[in-house]
């Protein structure tokens, strides 16, 4: 009986001109992306109108995803086949509850993970080697500068943390009013936190967290943190706050660590970019500051979002041959705002920078040869770190308070959410 039933359905199958395979490929898949990634589908498109009919849009805010995720799971249908979203996002829809991405390790050959910056990829690997996204760019934190303001004021870049520490001493005395960067959003965390490698959220196993803001690492970035703020030369803003913009537009603004797409989509030197409305040579770039004690100048990241693709799609092969072509096309990546994980593709996208003059110098050397130190051991954990670092620290700062003397309430606050998410907490390693 069973042998008639299947074979009544291949000669169903081969009358009607289908087969399992061409069905999956005539499904369509939905993409969920944010306004700017809009070019990455039109990119594709382009080189692929045969599946122009294949690839639904919609506009999301990325922050709902982990949450709609409960919701189609509970209604069984409504996923999205591909979501464009930062890994910390793809981290908090893996666990048991949310169960989303798709292991892309049978659809990725290994020279395409080659053609990655080291390390691009290991916030989208878990422990136990699965590959759950694709990183779409690189946020590592660099040290931009104005240069001529430099040159004026007779002072040398900075390379360690203690002597942006002594230098931001000396402008406090020689020029009050002058800032060397911000300290008013979850982008001090990642700016200064991370790049001290400051335990906020390392993984030990795939259950298992090392928190311990008591920690040297944490530590000495809060308090150089709180000698800058003291002496003004670190704004209590966010660097998007108009109140920083104007210090900018002032010419206040001596240098900032910030993340490698400031320089095109921040700074810019066009007349709708936040900071610099005219291309004057005037930004220049450091490598990322490093502690004297620290072997390797580990930086932090300020977004750098990836692709991931549905557990429950119904065609993961054209989800994830969309996914590889928006993550390595030159065609769109080499034209980006951000710096591209694929390495081939940011090659073409220096040729992009050098047609920018609002540099002193070419960029593309430093931002290269710093993409792979953003510290692996930070972590993308289930839980945000953002959100009670906004709440404790931010929030603490504003009453009066100093990062030195938060750090027990933004501990018990990440411990607090990371055993919800179901971690176990460790305070030693």
């Amino acid at each position: 009986m069973k042998k008639q039933i299947f074979g009544s359905l291949a000669l169903i199958a081969i009358l009607v001109g289908l087969t399992a395979p061409t069905l999956a490929q005539e499904t369509p898949i939905l993409v969920w992306i944010d306004t700017t990634r809009q070019a990455a589908v039109d990119a594709y498109i382009a080189a692929h109108p045969e599946n122009a009919d294949l690839i639904e849009v919609e506009i999301v805010d990325r922050a709902e995803f982990p949450q709609k995720v409960l919701l189609f799971n509970n209604t069984g249908e409504g996923w999205p086949d591909v979501v464009f979203a930062e890994p910390e996002i793809i981290a908090a829809v893996a666990d048991e509850q949310h169960d989303y991405p798709l292991d892309l390790t049978p659809y990725v050959s290994a020279d395409i993970l080659d053609g990655f910056a080291d390390g691009a990829n290991a916030p989208c690997m878990t422990p136990d080697g699965q590959l759950l996204c694709l990183r779409n760019d690189l946020a590592h934190a660099v040290l931009w500068y104005d240069a001529p303001l430099m040159e004026e004021f007779g002072y040398e870049v900075p390379t360690t943390w203690e002597e942006y520490t002594a230098l931001g001493e000396q402008v406090a005395q020689e020029h009050p009013g002058y800032i060397i960067g911000a300290f008013g959003d979850d982008q001090g965390m990642s700016t200064y936190l991370w790049a001290s490698s400051c335990p906020t959220g390392q993984l030990i196993d795939v259950s298992t967290v090392y928190i311990n803001t008591a920690d040297p690492t944490c530590t000495r970035a809060a308090n150089m943190v709180d000698t800058l703020l003291a002496n003004g030369t670190l704004a209590p803003l966010s660097p998007f706050d108009p109140a920083f913009v104007q210090l900018v537009t002032e010419g206040k603004l001596l240098m900032l660590p910030a993340a490698s797409w400031y320089g095109e989509y921040i700074f810019g030197g066009a007349a709708d970019s936040l900071y610099y409305q005219e291309a004057n040579g005037r930004l220049g770039v450091a490598a990322p500051l490093r502690w004297n004690d620290a072997e390797v100048a580990w930086t932090g990241a300020q977004g750098g979002s990836s692709w991931a693709v549905s557990k429950h799609s119904t065609n993961p092969e054209l989800a994830a041959e969309f996914v590889i072509f928006v993550t390595t096309a030159d065609g769109y990546q080499g034209t980006a705002p951000t710096f591209p994980a694929y390495q081939p593709a940011a090659t073409v996208w220096s040729q992009t920078l050098a047609t920018n003059g609002v540099y002193a110098t070419d960029p593309f050397p430093v931002l290269e040869e710093s993409a792979p130190l953003i510290d692996p051991l930070w972590g993308n954990v289930r839980y945000s770190r953002a959100g009670a670092f906004n709440t404790v620290v931010i929030a603490g700062l504003q009453d009066g308070q100093t990062v030195a003397e938060l750090m027990p309430a933004f501990q018990e606050q990440l411990a607090n959410l990371a055993q919800t998410a179901g971690y176990t907490v460790v305070t030693s390693r």
